[in-house]
């Protein structure tokens, strides 16, 4: 897992605070909402005004023939959106 940690202030209404933000990449399981969830990247904001966690859950790859299936499947819905809108 990578791990970046950066240390910077934010203003909020007028007053400076410090601001840590930590960015962790790489597979790793996460508790949200008392559940465990699996991840692929994990930011962090911590100062003295409360703690913030955002992260991107971690999905299975679909195999190629399947994606390869679902991008031929958005490009037709694309196409005749734009078609029927005269777009096209």
């Amino acid at each position: 897992m990578e791990t970046i940690v950066r240390h910077t202030t934010e203003t909020i209404g007028g007053k400076e605070y410090p601001l840590t933000i930590t960015k962790q990449r790489g597979l790793q399981e996460i508790t949200a909402q008392g559940q465990p969830v699996p991840a692929e990247a994990v930011t962090i904001f911590e100062s003295p005004l409360g703690t913030s966690r955002c992260f991107t859950r971690a999905g299975a790859e679909a195999p190629g023939e399947e994606r390869a299936a679902n991008r031929r499947q958005i490009q037709e819905i694309a196409a005749r959106a734009m078609t029927d809108m005269g777009i096209w």
